[in-house]
């Protein structure tokens, strides 16, 4: 069941929006399986800190975040943060499902290969459900800013 804070954010912001609830999936990767779509139509909000501040990375779930490529457009030191420092930030969502949405207050970057699907799937705030939106809807609604090159093939998926 989606959390009310984040289904209240939908039904305002993106009436169109699809749940999908589906098997138990902690990785962004599981979430594509279990949703039975590429994991490049799946949006993979990645938590990072930017001079101090939070901030969503979202790539696809087949990548992971260049970090380099976010301090260049920012013009900010970027890092991951570890997830027992974030999720008090975005309760009540489980730890490592929250959904790149701007109700949390923090910017939201997005590597631009995902701008070429239609939609997206993403975590909606627990491991067992999803959501999907439609991408230009969700740049709009969500104020998320485009960024070339910010996700990078992940190494243990490379051919």
């Amino acid at each position: 069941m989606i959390p009310v804070l984040i289904e209240t954010h939908l039904r305002e912001h993106h009436p169109d929006y699809e749940h999908h609830a589906h098997a138990r999936a902690l990785t962004a990767q599981e979430l594509a399986a279990a949703e039975h779509v590429s994991g490049y139509r799946v949006a993979k909000p990645v938590v990072v800190r930017l001079n101090g501040k939070l901030a969503f990375a979202v790539v696809a779930a087949t990548d992971r975040v260049s970090l380099g490529t976010l301090e260049e457009t920012t013009a900010s030191t970027a890092e991951l943060v570890p997830e027992s420092e974030f999720w008090p930030t975005f309760r009540p969502c489980d730890p490592g499902a929250e959904p790149p949405l701007a109700l949390f207050g923090i910017p939201i970057f997005v590597d631009e290969k995902l701008l070429l699907e239609r939609k997206l799937v993403m975590p909606a705030g627990t491991h067992e459900d999803a959501i999907v939106l439609e991408t230009g809807e969700w740049l709009r609604c969500e104020q998320v800013q485009p960024v070339a090159n910010l996700g990078i093939r992940a190494p243990e998926l490379r051919a």
